[in-house]
């Protein structure tokens, strides 16, 4: 990666796992948590695919980003609603998908209405050289699901979300692609984009808790993700992905209630 090293399946990249769970990058520690460096180790469910092209494999979240919510466009504009704990592990799983040619980062959709009146879908996050396509995902979906098994994943860690100019006129370049199929959302990008992308989502994370926005009302609009994505080259158009970051935890009301019961104890 032109500046930040998203390359192939090295460090903070996607190994091998047996049936019983398997540990992936250079770090086998389980569990969520910070690596050496920054790192965050993730545990996540691998699943061998065959598409024919470089992807080798899906890497299934499950129910760990419980607290992400992805509105795709409508009409151009979508919104990733998740909280300060999901925010961080997202940075760190878009970092992981930048560094591997051979896997899709797949984020289920949780049950229940999300935090807007609007539908909600999965998420599909892969380098575009791993050759997926979008029509390939109902096949994909529906195979079975032999060999998956439990992954400890390390990711690489973060990097200031601020970019060199030659990464910038990159994404102008070589925009990501947005597409909707299947009712399922893709993000496809370089792997420049990708890593990118996870670090604005780790700095959106680092925030939530001096957030004046998330104190006041629960939830702060963070970034907006203009000029990542060409609306021009897709059937879906997309204009902006808005990141917003929706913690109760932080919220002052929260606070102001756990108080008032400490003092009604005293």
């Amino acid at each position: 990666m032109t500046g930040d090293g998203a390359g192939g399946d090295g460090a903070g990249g996607v190994g091998g796992g047996g049936a019983g769970g398997g540990s992936v990058g250079s770090d086998g520690a389980g569990g969520d948590g910070a690596g050496g460096g920054g790192r965050m180790r993730l545990r996540v469910t691998g699943r061998p695919v065959s598409t024919g092209a470089r992807l080798r494999r899906v890497l299934d979240t499950g129910a760990m980003l419980g607290g992400t919510f992805f509105h795709p466009p409508d009409p151009v504009v979508a919104f990733l609603y998740a909280s300060r704990a999901d925010l961080l592990r997202l940075g760190a799983l878009f970092r992981l998908a930048a560094t591997s040619p051979h896997s899709a980062l797949h984020v289920p959709a949780p049950p229940g209405p999300g935090p807007m009146d609007a539908r909600t879908t999965p998420l599909l996050v892969a380098r575009a050289d791993t050759g997926l396509r979008p029509s390939d995902w109902p096949a994909l979906r529906r195979a079975p699901h032999r060999g998956a098994a439990p992954l400890t994943v390390t990711a690489p860690a973060p990097r200031p979300a601020d970019r060199p100019d030659d990464v910038r006129r990159l994404a102008d370049r070589h925009p990501a692609r947005y597409a909707e199929h299947a009712g399922t959302s893709f993000v496809l990008a370089r792997p420049e984009l990708l890593f990118w992308m996870g670090d604005l989502l780790t700095e959106a994370g680092e925030s939530v808790a001096t957030d004046r926005e998330v104190h006041r009302r629960g939830e702060s609009y963070r970034d907006d993700w203009a000029g990542f994505f060409d609306p021009e080259r897709t059937d879906d158009p997309m204009h902006a992905l808005c990141v917003v970051a929706a913690d109760p935890i932080f919220h002052r009301s929260r606070w102001q209630a756990v108080r008032h019961r400490r003092l009604v104890r005293r």
